[in-house]
C-alpha cells in the first residue's frame, strides 16, 4: 500500500511538473494589434501611445510585449462626422505569437465607454490598473471587415494588413450616429476568472476556441 501511494504521489508530481511546462510554454511573449478607426484613433498598450490615424484607409499595425502573458490594449475612436451626419465605426484585431492566437472586434472581451474627447479626459483610462468593470461590455456589432459601407477600402487595407486577412467587425459604443468619442480596452490575461464572477478574456481561452 505504501509503495502505491508513493508511485501516485510521484505520478502526481509528475504531471503536474508536465502542465506547468506547458503552461508557460503556451504563453504569448508577443503581440500585434491591428486598428482602423472612422474618422480617427490613438492606441495605447499597457498605458503608452504606440499609434495613431486619421484615415480608415490606412489602418496602422503596431508590435508590443506582453508581461507573463498579459497586456492591454485600449484605443480612443473620434468620428468627425458630429450626430447623425455622421456614422462612427472601429475595427481592430490582436495576433498572439503571429498564430494561431486572433483577436478580433465584435468577439467577447472588448469594453466600451463614450464622452468627452481625449484631450480633456484625465482618469487615466488607457492604464493597466485602470477599474473598466463599469464600461459597456456589449458593442453595436455592424459589418465585418470587407462588406457594408466600409467594405470599399477593404482592398487597400489588406495592402497594409497583409497575413493574416482581418476578420473582425465594425463596431461601436453605442449607434454609432449619436457619439461621437469613444473608448475601447481589450485585457489579455492568463488569468481564468475576474473579480465580481466575470469570465476573463484569456490567453489560454483565445488557444482552446482556436482548435
Amino acid at each position: 500500500m505504501k509503495n502505491r501511494l508513493i508511485f501516485f504521489l510521484t505520478l502526481t508530481l509528475f504531471l503536474s511538473g508536465t502542465l506547468l511546462i506547458q503552461i508557460a510554454n503556451a504563453v504569448p511573449k508577443n503581440g500585434t494589434v491591428r486598428v482602423s478607426g472612422d474618422n480617427a484613433w490613438v492606441v495605447f498598450v499597457n498605458g503608452e501611445a504606440v499609434a495613431t490615424g486619421v484615415n480608415w484607409q490606412t489602418p496602422t499595425v503596431s508590435d508590443f510585449k506582453l508581461d507573463k502573458g498579459s497586456a492591454v490594449i485600449a484605443v480612443y475612436v473620434h468620428d468627425a462626422g458630429p450626430g447623425p451626419a455622421g456614422k462612427g465605426g472601429f475595427l481592430a484585431d490582436i495576433i498572439l505569437d503571429d498564430k494561431p492566437n486572433y483577436i478580433g472586434t465584435g468577439e467577447d472581451g472588448w469594453r466600451c465607454d463614450t464622452g468627452q474627447t481625449i484631450s480633456n479626459r484625465r482618469d487615466g483610462w488607457e492604464e493597466v490598473g485602470f477599474d473598466d468593470s463599469k464600461w459597456e461590455d456589449e458593442l453595436e456589432i455592424y459589418e465585418k471587415f470587407g462588406d457594408g459601407m466600409w467594405g470599399v477600402g477593404a482592398e487597400i487595407m489588406r495592402q497594409i494588413l497583409k497575413d493574416p486577412d482581418c476578420e473582425a467587425n465594425w463596431v461601436w459604443c453605442g449607434p454609432n450616429n449619436l457619439e461621437d468619442n469613444t473608448y475601447f480596452r481589450y485585457t489579455i490575461s492568463p488569468l481564468p476568472v475576474e473579480p465580481q464572477d466575470k469570465l476573463a478574456t484569456t490567453w489560454a481561452r483565445i488557444k482552446n476556441d482556436a482548435k
